[in-house]
């Protein structure tokens, strides 16, 4: 593109058209802790779903919708960036009404450098929303969910052929009172036993692939 036809653009009209085609926003914020907005383009409702011309005006603290978990490594994300003259590419959660929390991709850097300190004074970036990262963690939530349901029906299971094997030794001492009138005893005390064993087993290799399970999704 040469430098007249760029010239030629409609700067506002072009980011609105942009805009309109992404599941985010562009954004500039102020340097600073609460990453206050200064401008936004018009995505920023749909994402954050806050009033854009209210956040901005009101000078509202982007930071407050950042995941307290997350807002640390952004925070040092940013930092980092600043720092090198470089540029800071981020995958964290916000806050949403809808749907509790989701994830936004972000990439910006430091513009508008101070003339005395050379300090950045604003940020200017994109955040997209990680619609794929989102649905991603809802199914991992709900795969911890049903791990744990698993490991408490494991303990259950395991206290269930404690009582089995208590069953099988009282079976043991009857049918040795009962000498051979009690030989149905001691069949039944011995399969009870054997069950209480394959049982067991079964039950320490689901265990052992249960933790395993339970490792990759870092519960």
């Amino acid at each position: 593109m040469t430098q007249t036809s760029a010239a030629a653009i409609d700067l506002e009209a072009f980011m609105g058209s942009i805009g309109a085609r992404i599941d985010g926003f562009f954004y500039r914020c102020r340097n600073a802790s609460d990453y206050s907005m200064v401008w936004v383009s018009d995505g920023f409702t749909g994402l954050t779903e806050c009033d854009a011309d209210d956040f901005v005006r009101n000078r509202r603290s982007y930071a407050d919708l950042i995941h307290p978990d997350d807002l640390a490594s952004v925070n040092e994300a940013v930092a980092s960036a600043l720092a090198t003259n470089g540029r800071w590419q981020l995958l964290y959660r916000i806050r949403s009404k809808r749907d509790g929390w989701r994830f936004v991709h972000e990439t910006g850097g430091g513009a508008a450098p101070d003339p005395e300190t050379g300090e950045a004074r604003y940020l200017d970036g994109v955040i997209l929303e990680a619609e794929r990262v989102t649905a991603l963690a809802e199914k991992l939530q709900s795969g911890q969910a049903a791990a744990k349901s698993i490991d408490a029906s494991i303990e259950a299971v395991y206290a269930a052929l404690k009582m089995l094997r208590l069953l099988a030794l009282n079976a043991r001492i009857e049918a040795a009172h009962a000498s051979q009138h009690g030989a149905g005893f001691g069949v039944v005390a011995r399969e009870m036993a054997s069950l209480a064993d394959s049982g067991e087993t079964a039950m320490r290799a689901m265990g052992d692939q249960l933790q395993r399970l339970k490792h990759a999704i870092r519960i």
